[in-house]
């Protein structure tokens, strides 16, 4: 699965509200999550954990970034490696390089059930301007 992402002309939505939602919404499945702001917008992370998945692929994590302003943003979603420090990963610039940071895996139907969920989720998001 490659980075995708989907551009926002005139919503007039809240940025801040849209990543903390996006960061709950994870939550509420049960992921483990980890957020910071940079200066260009958010970067969400959020994994499964457990002991089976920590021995398979304890490093990967689907990455979500949103840049951009109220009426005219990106959100871009995506499977990265989990940075143990996510502030410092920024400032090292793994997150400011998304065609970098965003890894290529082989598609699945899981995968592909996740994304379509998520943009399921930004869409009624940015309907209700959050």
């Amino acid at each position: 699965m490659r980075a995708a992402s989907r551009e926002y002309v005139g919503k007039g939505c809240n940025l801040d509200l849209l990543s903390d939602s996006i960061e709950e919404n994870f939550q509420v499945q049960k992921y483990q999550t980890q957020s910071t702001t940079r200066p260009d917008g958010w970067v969400i992370q959020a994994r499964k954990s457990g002991i089976l998945r920590d021995l398979v692929a304890s490093d990967r994590a689907f990455t979500v970034t949103v840049t951009g302003d109220p009426d005219n943003f990106k959100v871009s979603f995506g499977i990265g490696k989990w940075a143990q420090n996510l502030a410092l990963a920024i400032l090292e610039g793994i997150a400011l390089a998304p065609l970098v940071f965003f890894i290529e895996v082989p598609m699945s139907m899981w995968s592909y059930e996740i994304e379509r969920e998520f943009w399921n989720f930004i869409e009624n998001q940015v309907e209700l301007k959050v």
